[in-house]
Formats: C-alpha cells, structure tokens, sequence
C-alpha cells in the first residue's frame, strides 16, 4: 500500500527519500541521514529496521549483509518490503514473497524504488524513468519520481499521505542535517499538495538567495539586487510574503534610497494595515527608522 524511492546525490553530498501511501503518515516508514544513507522499510514494515541500518552502515556492514542480518532476525521477513541504499552509492531493494500484489522493485544507479499494493509494475517503472530522466537537485528528482509512480496508479486502495525529505551536513536546525523535509499527512491529493509546498519553499529560497547576495556583495551592486528583489516579489503580495517586503524596504534604507524603502513598507502595509500598529511602537523602541515613519504616517 506504499511506493517510495531512497536515493543519494553524491555531488550534492545529499541523501534523502520519498514516499507515498493510503495511509496516514507513510513517511514515518523511512529515515535518511547525511552523509551515511536512507531506508524505506515498508508493507508490513518493521520500523525496528531503521535505526539500526544506520549504525550498522556506520560500522562498515555493506547493505546485502545487513539484509541478511534483518533476514535471520525477523520472522515476518516475507511481509516486508525494504529499500535500502548507503552514501556510497551501493543500493538494494527487498520485496518478501508474502507482499500484497502489485509488489516489486527496482534499482539501478543511486537509487532503489519500491512499492507495493500497487496498480501495477508501471508504478515503478514510472517512478524509475522519471527519477533516471530528470535533472536538478535531488528533491526536484525525488519528487519527479514520487509524482511520476501517482500518476501512473500509484496505491490501488487510494491515497492519503506523502513525504520528502533531504538530508545534507550542516544544514537545518543545528544537529538536524535536514535540508528539506516535508510531511501532506491527510489530502486527496497528497502528491499534488507537496508539489505545491516545495514550489512554495523554492520561491522563498530564491528569495534568501538574493537577500544572500545583498549582504555579500559591494556597495555598488547592492541596489541593483534590490532591485531585482523588488521586481521578483511583485506579485507576491500575501501575507506569508510579509517579511521579504518588509526586508527589502530594511535594505534600501540602508544603502540610503528612502524612496524606494517607503515603497515597500506601503505594499507591506497594503497587504496587512494592521501591522502600522507594530512599526509605529517599534519607532518608539528604536527598531524601525523614524525617517521611514515619517514618510509613512
């Protein structure tokens, strides 16, 4: 009832999944760690599995032999289905001969797919061929393959849940590596949402990206990213796009444009008027220009 996709971007130095399913929270049936590996340990999945893959790579164990290891230790072997694949590149996928039909695999260079309860063998050859075929980064790539094996059928008993998530050193919450993880728990089209969440997420990326280049760059070419952060944010006129206007009215200010900075606190007014409240008291406490302040009230 599960079809899931583990994989790696060595160039990247990423390593992450994805995976959907009838039920609810499908993700919980899959980890990754950077630099170390991912497994999806689905069907009747023995969640038991997961965090010992990780020592057990860390030790050396190659992936086959840590199959074999699952294998002597579980007696429900054959109910399981596994995906597994190691930061070296080294990938292998389990499908138990008592896995409900459609179920198999496939794996081939980076990567291993897997599913189960499927509408048929095309799932996966779908998921193969869109994720072999696609370019990008290794979310884009996973998520190719993920919305790939739901259009092809994916879970013949329905849909409910997905998730993807990427795993890289040093990124996310300190101590996490989480470079993007991303949970749709409950829709009726939960493939479809996540495309719309990481599309979401990649806008707001482009925009730290310039907001990067701003506090990189020479004094004068600052203006200019200003600029073109301004033209980028035009149409993004919502509330959850409050806090780039407000940054980049912040970053006119300071390079000495007031005219252009007042221009963009009015659209971040325009998008939430009750927000003067908090500029107004923050004139008060010193965290926000009186300059400006004049200009706007």
């Amino acid at each position: 009832m599960t079809f899931s996709i583990v994989a790696i971007d060595r160039q990247a130095k990423e390593v992450g999944f994805a995976i959907a399913s009838c039920c609810w929270d499908a993700g919980q049936v899959c980890m990754a760690q950077a630099e170390v590996g991912a497994i999806a340990s689905q069907a009747s999945g023995n969640m038991a599995f997961l965090r010992p893959y990780f020592a057990k790579l860390a030790a050396g164990t190659s992936i086959a032999t840590i199959l074999e290891e699952f294998r002597a230790t579980d007696a429900e072997i054959e109910s399981r289905q596994t995906g597994m694949i190691a930061f070296d590149g080294d990938a292998l996928s389990f499908t138990g001969e008592q896995c409900s039909y459609w179920a198999g695999h496939k794996v081939g260079e980076n990567y291993a797919c897997q599913g189960n309860i499927l509408a048929g063998p095309d799932v996966v050859e779908a998921m193969v061929e869109a994720f072999e075929q696609s370019a990008g980064s290794l979310h884009s790539r996973l998520y190719a393959a993920l919305s790939a094996g739901d259009a092809a059928g994916g879970d013949i008993r329905g849909k409910q849940s997905c998730r993807l998530a990427v795993k890289k050193k040093g990124y996310g919450q300190p101590g996490t590596d989480t470079l993007l993880d991303v949970a749709i728990e409950d829709h009726a089209e939960p493939v479809a949402e996540l495309g719309r969440i990481l599309q979401v997420g990649g806008t707001l990326m482009q925009i730290l990206g310039m907001l990067k280049q701003f506090s990189q760059a020479a004094d004068a070419d600052k203006k200019g990213i200003l600029d073109g952060l301004r033209e980028f944010l035009d149409d993004k006129r919502e509330c959850k796009y409050l806090d780039w206007w407000e940054s980049l009215g912040m970053g006119y200010h300071e390079i000495g444009v007031p005219e252009e900075a007042v221009a963009a606190f009015r659209v971040y007014l325009s998008i939430n008027p009750a927000l003067a409240r908090v500029l107004q008291a923050g004139v008060e406490k010193g965290q926000f220009p009186k300059v400006l302040a004049s200009a706007l009230f």
